[in-house]
């Protein structure tokens, strides 16, 4: 009950509400372009690598931008750079919905367009946990942190649901109509919230982006804590999320799906990861961060490694839902451990660590469209599940805050 009473505390507060709506309407937006421009790729070219291109430089701005936009963060307000965020993916948004209306969109138009989206979630993961965070404060943390992720989770299963709907009946240009819906949401949602409320601890002062970047890369190699935290979401990146990019073509070319199914095929991760973050919001387990996130990293490769033999819908569903169980444990405590470990004044500097180390995913997507050009994407998925694991092992051995409870 304390979780509950938590969560209705923090959404009583109007800043923290608009800041976590902002959030529910970029995440919906994402993961529907993330299916939709998918099952586009692989309608208009039938090549699996084709289709992870797109979440490759999807990921690109992930990795390049990622710790420059935590170092300027640092250094004034998050806000802004939000602000800056949603209006580039509403005017992206805006762009491909006339060039579709009017018949000149194609695949290389959908692969930079995929781009900018990825600019826009590079500073969307970097800042908005970190101000939701800062409102909740150190006693509200986890609570905070892990209704944030649970909300995330559901968006995951959202967007993809709208948007294999909107797209078997309306085509590509209903769900980006729809995404331009919702960044316009968000962003009225960030006009509305008070600049000096969402960042209540000290901004760093006024030094060289460089010399703030090289401090941050200095306490996450030093600190053998943050540094397998950070491998953590690194492993994660390159070797369990790509299994994300292979729904759509595994829908298309091994179940036989249309587009709506495929869309309800990939919720069924983020209904998983719902439900799971809603459980360590609301029960607070005693297991630990570290190894919430540790073993909910393995349980999420084991789980792909299994969906890669299956050829039947209904358990490749039930597949995916205990993959998105599994990264519930990833998702609700990356943010949290880092926040948590993070000096006030860094937070954001390794938050844009964190989002370089997610950028990462774009050399899996790659290993992974070339694997299934290869080899076929079922296939693929288990060579690279097995190649995760045992990354996970040697991550696993030797860090002595994992095994240790009164770290975990």
């Amino acid at each position: 009950m304390n979780g509950f009473r938590v969560i209705w505390q923090l959404l009583g507060e109007s800043d923290y509400r608009r800041i976590w709506i902002t959030g529910l309407c970029s995440g919906v937006s994402r993961w529907l372009e993330v299916l939709a421009v998918g099952v586009y790729a692989f309608e208009v070219t039938g090549s699996p690598f084709l289709v992870a291109f797109v979440f490759v430089i999807r990921m690109a701005p992930l990795m390049i931008f990622g710790s420059v936009i935590g170092a300027l963060a640092d250094r004034s307000t998050p806000r802004r750079y939000m602000i800056a965020a949603m209006v580039l993916g509403l005017a992206a948004s805006a762009v491909v919905c006339v060039l579709l209306l009017i018949g000149l969109a194609n695949y290389w138009v959908a692969a930079g367009t995929a781009t900018v989206f990825g600019l826009v979630w590079s500073v969307d993961m970097t800042l908005r946990r970190r101000m939701l965070g800062d409102l909740a404060g150190k006693e509200r943390l986890v609570t905070a942190l892990s209704f944030e992720s649970a909300s995330n989770n559901s968006t995951r299963m959202l967007g993809p649901l709208l948007g294999g709907v909107l797209y078997h009946s309306i085509g590509p240009v209903g769900a980006f109509g729809l995404m331009l819906i919702l960044y316009a949401i968000a962003l009225f949602m960030l006009v509305r919230t008070h600049p000096g409320d969402t960042s209540k601890t000290q901004i760093a002062a006024p030094t060289r982006i460089m010399a703030d970047l090289r401090e941050a890369f200095s306490l996450a190699v030093n600190d053998r804590d943050i540094f397998r935290i950070l491998l953590v979401t690194a492993v994660f990146n390159v070797w369990a999320f790509p299994f994300m990019s292979m729904i759509p073509v595994i829908g298309a070319e091994r179940l036989h799906l249309n587009p709506t199914w495929i869309g309800v095929l990939a919720s069924m991760e983020g209904m998983g990861a719902l439900f799971g973050a809603l459980v360590i919001a609301i029960a607070n387990p005693s297991i630990g961060l570290r190894r919430l996130y540790f073993f909910g990293t393995v349980a999420f490769m084991a789980f792909a490694f299994i969906a890669g033999f299956i050829t039947i819908p209904v358990l490749m569903a039930i597949a995916i839902l205990c993959v998105g169980l599994s990264a519930s444990g990833f998702s609700a405590m990356q943010s949290t451990l880092i926040y948590s470990v993070a000096p006030p004044n860094m937070r954001s500097r390794l938050f844009g660590l964190v989002v370089i180390c997610i950028g990462t995913g774009l050399i899996g997507t790659a290993n992974m469209g070339l694997m299934a050009e290869w080899v076929g994407a079922a296939t693929a998925i288990r060579i690279v599940a097995v190649e995760g694991l045992i990354a996970m092992a040697a991550i696993g051995f030797g860090w002595r805050e994992l095994w240790n409870r009164q770290h975990a």
